[in-house]
């Protein structure tokens, strides 16, 4: 009885460090495959998986990304982050010129989508308050 208990414990010692090496959501072939295929320079790639999409984290270059697939590894969206003085000219004249312009920048970010322009996405903040900010491409205030 006592060897078998040994063996039984070997077994699922056995069972379980296997087990750890398997990933507890695998990213499917087809969305690393799509991401690879756009974003073939990447490194530092980190994958984190919604309900319904795919999430990559990266570095190009001295740039920070993060792109999104749909289960079927279609691109969803890309954001390209940038510090507040990496923004276009034409979307820093334009935040001065908001009543947000003298708030403070927490983050901001280049969005990319499939069949449109790209746009700019600014979080500002004054004490408790924030506020997302969007610009066209062309740096016009969308949501003002």
């Amino acid at each position: 009885m006592k060897k078998l208990f040994v063996l039984m414990l070997a077994a699922g010692f056995i069972s379980a460090s296997a087990l750890a090496d398997v990933p507890f959501a695998k990213i499917p072939s087809r969305v690393t495959d799509a991401f690879q295929a756009r974003y073939a320079n990447a490194t530092n790639v980190e994958w984190t998986h919604g309900m319904t999409n795919y999430k990559a984290t990266f570095t190009m270059g001295a740039d920070r990304f993060e792109a999104k697939f749909d289960r079927k590894g279609r691109w969803l969206l890309s954001e390209k982050m940038l510090s507040a003085d990496r923004l276009p000219r034409s979307v820093q004249n334009n935040l001065r010129r908001t009543k947000y312009g003298r708030w403070e920048i927490k983050s901001s970010y280049e969005e990319y989508m499939p069949n449109k322009q790209p746009c700019y996405h600014i979080v500002a903040a004054s004490g408790m308050n924030r506020k997302t900010l969007l610009f066209d491409h062309g740096g016009h205030w969308m949501n003002g």
